[in-house]
């Protein structure tokens, strides 16, 4: 399984970063992950005398080996530091990708003095060049891991973030809420009533409430201590208040999504949110934290197919039916949905649609078997 196997660590070893150390132990002990190590020098530390640049390298090696004792104290698997000289950013990217990590555990950064923001411009910049979830800490004390919050607008990269707060959440045993934000009318043309505008908003909350409860019905919640939430106000300042009101330790949320949540996270709002939080968050676009989208995949497909087999043995045929029918749309090609929507149909007397899956089932059962012998003549005629 396809876990967090790697944890990428940029530290600014003229900042604190004691708390963004201490995070990444808490992950690496319960992944059992590898921790690399990298700071970036600027390209003005290439100049100047060979004795100067000696022992600038010198004491930023010193350092980074202290960090690195730390994790080797607490057991955990490290390597080499990795140093580097240029751009901040780019080369920890560069780094990131390179060594192929599952996340990158980045400190909030520095701030402008006066500035009553919480997240530095490096960070900020991070998060939104980067393909890799981020998990930033934000605060300079140290906080559990254990009370998750995760906004979702329905979109598939908050589907990807839901799906890994469920897993975080089991992973350490943390509480979760999930969060569904919908943004009022606040001011209609003065011929309409104020029943009107109140009108449109209880239509938007049902609205929300349903879209919650079909997006929900996708994920297993099973083990997880987790709540529902819906609120109504401006995203960024619900989600704001919603982490400090209830002492939320991690915001878990997409970097791309539609309407409210897009803004917050790609656009103007996303500094009013990620600048004021005061706690942890991660950060994901399509790239699942825990696991690879093939093995996420496999893993929902399993989950439903299992699922579907027990309700059509307790001639729940309906409900079984729309779990095959996941399965479907997660891959249409899985078989063995195809082959159990033609059995269940045909419990059901619909013959027509039992012909249907079964004949397409046969189809691909061709398809594969034509494609696995062209393979093997291609093969045969290379070698």
């Amino acid at each position: 399984m396809k876990q967090l196997e790697k944890i990428l660590v940029p530290v600014d070893i003229n900042g604190d970063y004691s708390e963004q150390i201490n995070t990444a132990i808490k992950i690496a002990r319960v992944y059992n992950s590898e921790i690399i190590i990298t700071h970036v020098l600027s390209e003005e530390a290439r100049s100047g005398s060979i004795g100067m640049k000696r022992m600038l390298l010198e004491s930023v090696n010193e350092a980074l080996d202290k960090i690195n004792d730390t994790f080797k104290k607490e057991r955990i698997i490290t390597k080499k530091p990795i140093i580097k000289h240029g751009k901040l950013i780019d080369n920890i990217l560069k780094t990131a990708t390179k060594q192929d990590v599952n996340l990158i555990v980045a400190g909030s950064g520095c701030k402008v003095e006066h500035d009553r923001h919480k997240l530095g411009s490096n960070a900020e910049r991070l998060m939104r060049y980067s393909h890799i979830p981020i998990w930033v800490v934000t605060t300079k004390e140290e906080s559990g891991i254990s009370n998750f919050l995760c906004p979702v607008d329905f979109s598939e990269p908050s589907r990807t973030a839901l799906n890994s707060a469920i897993s975080l959440a089991k992973d350490f045993n943390a509480k979760l809420r999930v969060l569904g934000v919908v943004e009022p009318v606040l001011n209609l043309s003065p011929r309409y009533h104020l029943e009107d505008l109140d009108e449109e908003n209880n239509r938007r909350m049902e609205q929300l409430e349903k879209d919650m409860t079909n997006f929900l019905k996708d994920f297993d919640f099973t083990g997880v201590d987790h709540t529902v939430d819906l609120q109504a106000g401006n995203v960024a300042l619900t989600i704001v208040n919603m982490v400090k009101n209830n002492n939320h330790d991690l915001l878990i949320m997409g970097t791309t999504g539609r309407s409210g949540l897009k803004r917050v996270l790609m656009g103007s709002v996303t500094n009013k949110v990620t600048r004021e939080l005061p706690c942890s968050f991660i950060t994901t676009k399509s790239k699942d934290i825990l696991h690879s989208k093939f093995y996420n995949d496999v893993k929902e497909i399993e989950r439903h197919f299992k699922k579907g087999l027990k309700l059509a043995d307790k001639d729940k045929n309906n409900e079984a039916i729309r779990e095959f029918t996941i399965c479907l749309r997660i891959n249409n090609m899985y078989i063995p949905a195809i082959y159990k929507l033609s059995e269940v149909y045909n419990e059901l007397g619909d013959e027509a649609k039992a012909i249907y899956y079964n004949n397409m089932a046969k189809e691909l059962l061709t398809r594969l078997w034509d494609e696995e012998i062209e393979h093997k003549i291609r093969s045969h005629y290379k070698s």
